[in-house]
């Protein structure tokens, strides 16, 4: 199986061709590529208008060709893209709406970067300002519907993501959190599309701060599962490390893989090793990441 890893903020502590050259030398195939690094909702809300998302699309494309020719000089395939987020603002429904705008700028980007698969979260409030389950089914279905088209025009699957509230160091439940929900937005979707425009993305640490069976949510979810972001945390912080540094059950979730039968990428997202380790070490650490991916691949494939 082909493996993967969250760009994070490797194009700013490396450049392009530095970052696309020290994951090859890792030994990873393919990247999941983060334009939310590009586009911080919090910041415009507060009136910060340095994002590049504010380009038109032709702008974005042009600004993002050379990371493309990067990835390509490396041999480095772009299989998955991580939208700006978040999607919903509860004070801000200008920021909201720029957010829909941004998602949407990101489709022809993926063509150029010929990349199938974009993860985009869904909406929710913070904890204080939670939605109730019918208001909040109703946002999500009508933003997602509003993506339909790009996913057919530019051949995208949309890819939601499980996700998780905190407050006072406790984490709660969110959107998509209950896989059963996650199965019901994604089938209600693609019958609204009229075709399989929808899937889903399994956040390991996610479902580890929520107290998740592994291989239990996978089932539920099946095959509608298409892309992973793989990563390990100590069960009480969102940490964002690599596999084997905290304390998820690794037998359970490649049981699980197993069990729906998962062909796909292990997509690692690890972005936080760039705050663990001095930047003169991080090459050493993606080799170690790289090598967990692949033997977390090498076992699902395996048994």
């Amino acid at each position: 199986m082909e493996t993967a890893t969250s760009t994070s903020v490797l194009f700013q502590l490396f450049g392009e061709d530095g970052a696309f050259k020290m994951l090859s030398e890792a030994g990873f195939d393919a990247v999941d590529f983060g334009f939310d690094v590009d586009a911080p909702m919090w910041k415009i809300k507060n009136g910060d208008k340095s994002s590049v998302f504010f380009l038109s699309e032709d702008e974005l494309v042009r600004h993002y060709a050379p990371h493309k020719a990067a990835a390509d000089k490396y041999g480095i395939r772009i299989h998955q893209a991580h939208a700006p987020f978040p999607s919903y603002i509860h004070e801000s429904p200008e920021t909201t709406a720029f957010a829909l705008t941004a998602v949407r700028k990101c489709f022809p980007i993926l063509k150029m970067m010929e990349c199938k698969n974009l993860v985009v979260h869904p909406c929710m409030g913070n904890y204080n300002e939670k939605l109730e389950p019918e208001a909040e089914w109703k946002l999500n279905i009508d933003f997602y519907s509003a993506l339909i088209e790009d996913a057919e025009k530019y051949g995208v699957t949309v890819c939601l993501e499980n996700m998780f509230n905190a407050r006072r160091g406790k984490i709660y439940e969110a959107s998509c959190s209950d896989p059963a929900e996650a199965a019901a937005y994604i089938d209600e979707l693609n019958r609204i599309a009229g075709a399989k425009r929808f899937a889903f993305c399994y956040d390991t640490g996610h479902a580890l701060l929520l107290g998740k069976d592994q291989y239990l949510t996978l089932k539920r979810l099946g095959d509608r599962v298409k892309v992973l972001h793989v990563h390990d945390n100590d069960g009480w912080d969102d940490q964002h490390v690599s596999p084997f540094m905290g304390r998820l059950d690794w037998d359970r979730l490649i049981k699980g893989l197993k069990a729906i039968g998962y062909k796909g990428v292990i997509s690692l997202e690890v972005g936080n090793l760039c705050a663990w380790y001095p930047k003169e070490l991080l090459p050493e650490a993606f080799r170690l990441a790289a090598a967990c991916a692949r033997y977390i691949g090498d076992r699902v494939e395996a048994e």
